[in-house]
């Protein structure tokens, strides 16, 4: 099963700011059970955000973030299917929105076609795994967890794990609601897992290649190309202030709310001027998204938390917008970026402005850790809106629940089985 990540980006009509504001306080404050988005009617999504930017030069937008499965027709369906109402009334507040009512579907989700943006570069921390699936497997977790403790409970004689595996194989035979569980389908096709693995290696083998045998040509542009990155790494202004306290007091009232402590990030970054930058951003992003193509066990680069993050050039490429779904707390996930992916994460941010100082495209930056911090908070914005399908569940537990399910009725060694028990 495919994914799709990408966001509705709309500019909001000055006189319709409050307005909107306020539409999405409405929907935030009773997230389940406002009828103006029913994030829990639509089937296929997994994670969605509204929030909003307000800048001078590029003045107010309004951000809809979807990651959800399948292409975008199926779930536009679904979407004007359960939200039509709550659509008309949000984008009735942006420029140009061409319906005047919600009996006009065509113009609606035409609308919504005419402003999506798909990312330059994204992750997937839980590939070919569907938001149906995701939950039906949880439930099956807790169905082998409440089994085993009442099997294992005090009074009751201690099983050997191979007997224990069979009872709770038979507890989840005896539950008609379950059968679906004996199907099991791999999370990703044999071209999915090895394609973009070719490709990543491919293109570093030809990209070699081509340095290799034109030499004469590719040494000196690499030469002149370092010196110049070096020349604008020394002269790039760096912002040495402090994130307004109010604004990270407003941060932090969207964080932590889950019982997992599931967090939203959203950020726009100000492209460093010049088509030198500009490019760089382009060829960084599109490789990070090459090499994030062979993330398929839950990881980017050793960060183990994100569910969904994608980063997308707009404004002309004059902005990057940064959307991060992830498990623990902001702090904790900003020293993972430092400890475990400063290298890439400095690529892409070096290229917008009040970034910490850099060499080299890839040292230094997001190593200054108390300054890294410090842009990150002031270039993001307050969420008004954040929905997760699956609150109580981390990228690893959505991982440790599918290897129950896929080894449920394989055939298991007893190392085997003492494995997939310890899962529970």
């Amino acid at each position: 099963m495919s994914h799709s990540v990408l966001t509705f980006i709309a500019k909001v009509k000055p006189d319709k700011v409050a307005e909107l504001e306020q539409l999405l306080a409405e929907i935030a404050d009773s997230l389940l059970e406002q009828t103006h988005l029913p994030f829990p009617k639509l089937t296929l999504l997994h994670f969605a955000s509204l929030f909003l930017s307000k800048d001078e030069t590029y003045g107010v937008t309004l951000v809809f973030e979807n990651n959800f499965d399948g292409p975008l027709d199926a779930y536009l369906k679904e979407l004007y299917c359960h939200a039509a109402d709550g659509l008309h009334r949000i984008y009735s507040c942006c420029v140009d929105y061409p319906a005047s009512s919600t009996a006009d579907r065509e113009q609606m989700l035409g609308y919504l076609r005419a402003h999506v943006v798909r990312p330059n570069a994204y992750h997937i921390g839980n590939p070919g795994r569907t938001a149906a699936r995701i939950a039906q497997e949880a439930q099956l977790r807790d169905l082998l967890e409440c089994t085993a403790d009442t099997l294992t409970c005090s009074g009751h004689p201690k099983l050997p794990a191979q007997d224990l595996r069979q009872q709770l194989q038979a507890a989840v035979k005896r539950q008609p609601e379950f059968s679906w569980a004996a199907n099991t389908r791999p999370r990703l096709s044999w071209a999915e897992r090895v394609i973009p693995v070719i490709t990543f290696w491919g293109t570093i083998v030809l990209a070699g290649l081509i340095i290799l045998f034109f030499w004469q040509v590719t040494i000196p542009l690499i030469l002149l190309y370092l010196v110049v990155l070096r020349w604008k790494e020394r002269h790039d202004p760096v912002w040495i202030g402090a994130a307004q306290h109010d604004h990270v007091g407003q941060l932090t009232q969207r964080e932590d709310r889950t019982h997992t402590f599931q967090n939203h990030m959203a950020s726009f970054a100000i492209v460093k001027p010049g088509l030198f930058r500009l490019l760089t951003l382009r060829a960084v992003l599109w490789f990070v998204n090459l090499k994030a193509r062979t993330a398929i066990h839950g990881e980017l680069s050793g960060i183990p938390s994100i569910h969904f993050a994608h980063w997308s050039l707009i404004d002309g490429g004059r902005r990057l917008l940064f959307v991060s779904n992830f498990d623990g707390s902001w702090e904790n996930y900003l020293d993972d970026f430092i400890d475990k992916a400063s290298p890439g994460l400095t690529a892409i941010w070096s290229n917008t402005v009040d970034f910490p100082r850099t060499r080299f495209l890839i040292k230094g930056g997001a190593r200054d850790g108390s300054r890294f911090k410090a842009d990150a908070r002031a270039y993001q914005v307050y969420t008004n809106v954040w929905y997760s399908a699956y609150r109580d569940l981390t990228v690893q537990s959505i991982d440790a629940n599918s290897a129950l399910r896929e080894d449920l009725y394989q055939p298991l060694a007893p190392a085997g089985v003492q494995t997939w028990l310890q899962r529970l």
